[in-house]
């Protein structure tokens, strides 16, 4: 049995072809859109975690997600979506951060928490890749 590996793409009755997820999200949104969410993004992510900084700083660590779960997800979401601007790519990694972030606050049996973070790490390392490919993708021209 012989399985093939290239699906070729199917055009529907509307024109329209099914295209794989990278692809999916690799569709592009106007370049003022895509710089303006991705601002806003920036903004308030630094916003939050100029919050979570001043709560630990002063003892208050409970009120907010840890300092270390937010500044990698920060880093992370802000670093790839500024990179992918003119795709909507970076939504996915920007939902499996804040997961990873609440997930850090939930109180779990140990092992349970350390499985948890570990899926979601995981998977917004996964997303990230996603979004970079989709990003580049984006810039390929279509024949």
């Amino acid at each position: 049995m012989t399985v093939n590996a290239a699906t070729p793409a199917v055009t529907h009755d509307d024109g329209v072809q099914n295209q794989s997820f990278v692809g999916f999200l690799a569709r592009r949104v106007p370049s003022a859109l895509g710089a303006g969410l991705v601002t806003l993004l920036a903004v308030l992510t630094f916003l939050f975690w100029a919050y979570t900084l001043v709560v630990t700083w002063i003892g208050h660590g409970e009120l907010s997600t840890p300092l270390f779960q937010t500044t990698v997800a920060a880093l992370l979401v802000v670093g790839v979506a500024f990179f992918a601007r003119k795709t909507l790519g970076w939504l996915g990694l920007f939902v499996l951060a804040a997961a990873w972030c609440v997930v850090s606050i939930l109180p779990l049996v140990a092992i349970a928490q350390v499985v948890l973070q570990a899926a979601l790490v995981a998977l917004m390392a996964a997303a990230a890749v996603f979004a970079v490919v989709a990003a580049e993708q984006a810039e390929k021209p279509r024949f």
